[in-house]
């Protein structure tokens, strides 16, 4: 007598013919075979959705950009400003061979260097490729700063912050009282009484209504940072939030 094998059963399941029963053999190969299938399109869907994760998970969070200068605050405005909520920092080394990641540290001791030498915080949108930043944030010692008097060009927004502070078209000025002492008498920069912030934004990338305070949130912030790190706090007197223009 010819039994049903197992090529059989399955040609006859393929054709919708009634099917006798199998043995306990058959059967357990039958419950084999549905199990490996149910596992694999449950993978191809797990693959997705890690996928769809790995996507998700480029860049970081706002409030880790810059050394983590970043307040609640200034963390909403970065977000507000780039139309996202994952960043990129500039990685590897500037012209002087310096790592071109933010430190307060690297940029309280090099406030008194050449511009090449100086700190700096590029800020780029995860993924994007085009070599433009966001922004670009740079602070340097100063032995002056702009008169408060004077009259604003036109896009030009004042803010009461540290001795001067405006945002114009192309980014953010802040500057704060931060008494600081060259390293040597042959630095580019002298002994100083001010430091200067400033933020340089592309105009093609910047998103939102609130772009001049938004700027300016973000300068402070590190701004403030900054004053702690080179112990001028009390005397920069920067405050934790801005104040309207």
């Amino acid at each position: 007598m010819k039994t049903t094998t197992e090529a059989d059963h399955r040609t006859r399941i393929d054709l919708g013919w009634k099917v006798p029963p199998v043995s306990a053999y058959g059967r357990r190969n039958m419950a084999f075979f549905i199990a490996a299938a149910t596992l694999l399109i449950a993978g191809c869907g797990d693959d997705s959705k890690r996928g769809n994760k790995e996507e998700s998970s480029k860049g970081v969070a706002a409030s880790t950009i810059c050394d983590g200068t970043l307040d609640t605050e200034a963390a909403g405005a970065l977000q507000r400003l780039a139309g996202t909520n994952r960043f990129e920092e500039g990685t590897g080394t500037n012209e002087a061979g310096e790592p071109r990641k933010f430190s307060l540290r690297n940029t309280v001791e090099h406030l008194h260097d050449e511009y090449r030498k100086r700190g700096a915080c590029w800020v780029y949108t995860a993924g994007d490729d085009s070599g433009e930043p966001l922004l670009e944030i740079r602070f340097s010692a100063s032995s002056s700063h702009p008169s408060a008097s004077q009259k604003e060009s036109s896009g030009q927004t004042r803010y009461p912050l540290g001795v001067y502070a405006n945002t114009g078209p192309t980014g953010a000025d802040l500057f704060f009282q931060c008494t600081t002492k060259a390293p040597s008498k042959d630095a580019y920069i002298g002994d100083a009484k001010y430091v200067k912030a400033e933020l340089l934004s592309t105009a093609t990338k910047i998103q939102g209504d609130s772009s001049d305070k938004d700027r300016m949130l973000i300068l402070n912030s590190i701004s403030r940072k900054l004053a702690q790190e080179a112990g001028c706090a009390s005397e920069a007197d920067l405050p934790t939030t801005v104040p309207s223009q």
